[in-house]
């Protein structure tokens, strides 16, 4: 099993949460399945998506969730969102990730999972920390907050 993608199956509580348009599908897709590849095989994803907060899982163990669901939203201003508290099972997708490509749709779907897996929102970048293990920034953007354009890690995003 594996988190959900809204195709038109799905009605969210959240306003402006709708279907991924069909020109849209096959990069979601991509984006879980390469989701799923990070945690077969960058062991430190794992370890750091159960130490985001107290109760928070392996993105394995978010990644097999179908009560999780990931779906678009056409006016939302940045990549994504994750509405409420922490340990959310609905997040959405912006436009604007799609614009930059496939690579900051999968950036942006770690980081909304990390939301939905306990990562606060607010001026901390736990969520955003999450794309270093995942293999997707590298440790000098962190450490240094210069951003390598070559990676989706924007260091310092926080939220």
């Amino acid at each position: 099993m594996t988190i959900q993608i809204n195709i038109g199956d799905h009605t969210s509580p959240h306003a402006g949460y709708v279907a991924f348009p069909a020109e849209h599908r096959e990069t979601m897709r991509w984006a879980r399945t390469r989701a799923i590849w990070i945690a077969r095989n960058k062991p430190s994803a794992d370890v750091y998506f159960r130490g985001i907060a107290a109760g928070s899982r392996s993105l394995t163990a978010l990644l097999a969730d179908r009560s999780v669901w990931v779906n678009y939203h056409a006016t939302l201003v940045v990549d994504g969102v994750t509405p409420g508290s922490s340990f959310a099972t609905e997040c959405a997708i912006g436009a604007s990730a799609f614009r930059m490509g496939r690579w900051t749709v999968l950036a942006t779907l770690i980081h909304e999972l990390a939301h939905c897996n306990g990562a606060p929102g607010g001026a901390n970048t736990i969520a955003e920390d999450a794309l270093i293990h995942c293999g997707l920034g590298k440790r000098s953007e962190m450490a240094t907050g210069v951003d390598d354009p070559s990676t989706p890690y924007l260091p310092g995003l926080a939220g």
